[in-house]
Parts: structure tokens; C-alpha cells; sequence
């Protein structure tokens, strides 16, 4: 099985975003990065913004909801930034319990495995 980067599913994603607005009233790619995604670089993770959360949600993607303390740390941050393989929004940044919602559900088992968000963030480096 062939295995995509980060950044060719946010591609496919960003596409699929696209396409749900009429032909004429479209974005273009590099507006549409900027509209979604917190990171909009081209090595950029899988955040949403909250524009990229609703439409997510009004595209019916599966989501899986967490609730984590302590979650927005620098440190957790810069970890989901770099490797979660998922469209993910944060909600409650700058908060002791945070929401982080995973449109992912490979992802989403994978975390309920580890118990929690936290312990699931741990195994990486």
C-alpha cells in the first residue's frame, strides 16, 4: 500500500474543500490553504482553521471529539504540526482542558487505544 505525506492528503483535502463550491465562485489553491489552514506552508501540518472546521463539518467528514488538558502547549503544537496524518481542529487554544476534534478514524482508534490524548502524543519523539 502506497503511503501518502502530510502533504499530499491536505492537497486531496484542500481539492475535495474546492470542490463543493460552484465552478464560478471557487478559490484558488493558495487562497484556500490560507482559508482552511493554520499552517499554510507547503511543509504545513493538518490543522484547521475555524473555516476549515465548519466546512469540514458541513461536508459530513467523520470527526472524532477529545477533550485534553494542557494540550496547547508549544511543545504539543509543534508535535500534531509535524505529525498527524489528519485534518484536526483545536478549540479552546490558551486553555487548561481543550477540545481537539480528528477527522481521522485510524487516528481517532489509535488515541483510544492509548487512553488518552496526552498519553497518544507521547509516543512521539
Amino acid at each position: 500500500m502506497h503511503h501518502l505525506s502530510i502533504q499530499n492528503k491536505k492537497l486531496i483535502v484542500t481539492n475535495e474543500m474546492i470542490d463543493t463550491y460552484p465552478e464560478n465562485s471557487r478559490y484558488d489553491l493558495r487562497t484556500a490553504f490560507t482559508k482552511w489552514w493554520i499552517n499554510s506552508r507547503k511543509n504545513g501540518g493538518m490543522r484547521l482553521t475555524s473555516n476549515g472546521y465548519n466546512l469540514l463539518t458541513e461536508m459530513q467528514y467523520a470527526s472524532y471529539p477529545f477533550n485534553v488538558k494542557k494540550l496547547t502547549t508549544p511543545s504539543n503544537l509543534l508535535t500534531m504540526d509535524k505529525n498527524l496524518e489528519c485534518p484536526y481542529y483545536i478549540d479552546g487554544i490558551g486553555c487548561i482542558e481543550s477540545k481537539i476534534v480528528i477527522f481521522g478514524g485510524r487516528e481517532a482508534t489509535i488515541i483510544n487505544l492509548y487512553g488518552d490524548f496526552n498519553s497518544f502524543l507521547k509516543t512521539y519523539p
